[in-house]
């Protein structure tokens, strides 16, 4: 009996997708997704797939998925690759590196052992599309959809893979002294590039992902993150780094990295989260007060030159003796004859000089401080609080002894000296006792209504 989808689905997840089969149909590259789909496909997966990718969302907001036809990891990388130098958008980098990729043509003959004529038209692919990305470098999406135009033809996307596997190959022929003793299933370096690496649809092992970062990625700087999506202890991915001077480094979100996710003999680009973009500067306005400064100008001294017409008209001034003669300055005989000749008055003992020449200097007596008045005493009372007979001893209640004497006049009584009136300031009401009343009744008379 031939097995349903829903079948497929439960082994699947019995399976906890260990045996995970990537999609051999659609485009080499697909358009970005959320990661959430990663997570939705894990859904009914063993419990530790599943804890795993739902923590992905909160690292890696989307993904991009990349065909499973072997090629997927190289694919990977060198999509990477020109997307990272078109995030970076430095047009002097992009034509840096078409010379330094046309410089490795050499450097493929000498290490790899390969003939030009072999190879040229592969490394002209990887030409033209880094030449289109430079000339539209200055609009991001343009240059973009160059790079998945180039990807998703199966002509110049095999093209640029198999340039990428020569690279690979010829600088692991060179550096074969510090990983031959990786190798156990071939005899040799050569003949172990011979099966993986040179071969097409082959995936991308541990030695090969070393060899393409190190001559491909690490000259411009790049870093390579891979996140292993596996059975390993954790509730997040595995992540590691090439090259391994990057593990020890902190990164930054900002930094050219390319991320890949694996899965068992598969892999697909992922996409950090963007970071949050820095808080707007604030324009603060400082307002300052500004004390207004004033001039001050001193008066001009004064001088009995001038004309004091103007005083002697007023009432008063015009026969009377002046009293500026005391400060030195005369008005002549009579202000009512301006005509009169002025004549200085002697000056006091105290001026140094004539008035007006010099500015005066009296002497400066002190004033005497006076004392601060003491505070007005409070109001001595003789009872502070208001004594009653239950908080006496019995025996001054017994004896009457502890009450004021209280005067019976009616002058006294109506007066504040009283302290049962309400205006002492020991007012102590008092206490009305109707066993004192008496009431006395009228006395009758012996004589008769009517009687004579």
């Amino acid at each position: 009996m031939e097995a349903t989808g829903d079948d497929h689905n439960g082994l699947a997840a019995a399976q906890g997708y260990q045996e995970y089969q990537p999609e051999l149909n659609g485009l080499p590259v697909g358009d970005k997704l959320p990661s959430t789909a990663i997570t939705e496909e894990y859904a009914k997966a063993d419990p530790v797939y599943v804890q795993k990718t739902r923590s992905l969302p909160a690292t890696y907001s989307h993904y991009r998925p990349i065909l499973g036809d072997g090629n997927c990891g190289w694919r990977a990388i060198g999509f990477g690759y020109f997307e990272t130098l078109i995030k970076l958008g430095n047009k002097a980098q992009v034509d840096g590196e078409r010379a330094r990729l046309e410089r490795l043509n050499e450097y493929i003959q000498r290490h790899g052992g390969f003939d030009r004529m072999v190879f040229i038209d592969f490394v002209e692919e990887t030409d033209v599309l880094l030449k289109k990305v430079s000339d539209k470098l200055d609009v991001p999406e343009e240059a973009m959809d160059e790079v998945m135009h180039a990807f998703t033809d199966a002509e110049s996307s095999n093209a640029i893979i198999y340039h990428l596997r020569l690279l690979a190959s010829s600088w692991l022929k060179e550096n074969r002294g510090s990983h031959e003793a990786f190798i156990t299933t071939d005899s040799s370096v050569d003949k172990y590039c011979q099966r993986v690496i040179e071969v097409p649809y082959v995936e991308i092992d541990q030695l090969g992902l070393q060899a393409l970062v190190s001559i491909l990625l690490k000259p411009v700087g790049f870093v390579l993150r891979i996140a292993y999506l596996d059975r390993s202890p954790g509730s997040e991915v595995n992540t590691y780094s090439f090259p391994e001077e990057a593990i020890s480094q902190p990164t930054s979100p900002l930094d050219p990295v390319i991320c890949l996710l694996y899965r068992p003999d598969h892999y697909d680009i992922l996409y950090p989260v963007d970071p949050a973009p820095p808080p707007a500067p604030m324009n603060i306005q400082v307002f300052r007060a500004t004390i207004p400064q004033y001039e001050t100008t001193s008066a001009p001294p004064f001088t009995a030159a001038g004309d004091y017409d103007l005083l002697a008209a007023l009432p008063g001034f015009s026969s009377s003796p002046s009293p500026l003669g005391a400060l030195g300055v005369g008005l002549g005989p009579s202000l009512g004859s301006p005509l009169a000749p002025f004549t200085q008055a002697p000056a006091p003992s105290w001026m140094s000089a004539p008035f007006g020449t010099e500015s005066l200097q009296p002497v400066a007596t002190p004033l005497p401080i006076a004392a601060a008045a003491p505070p007005p005493p409070p109001l001595q009372q003789t009872h502070p609080l208001r004594f009653s007979e239950y908080c006496q001893m019995p025996e001054y209640v017994e004896n009457d002894t502890w009450r004021e004497p209280t005067f019976q006049t009616s002058t006294f009584k109506n007066s504040h000296f009283n302290v049962a009136h309400y205006n002492n300031p020991n007012f102590q009401p008092e206490e009305y006792k109707p066993e004192n009343d008496e009431y006395d009744p009228p006395t009758r008379s012996g004589r008769k209504r009517g009687s004579v």
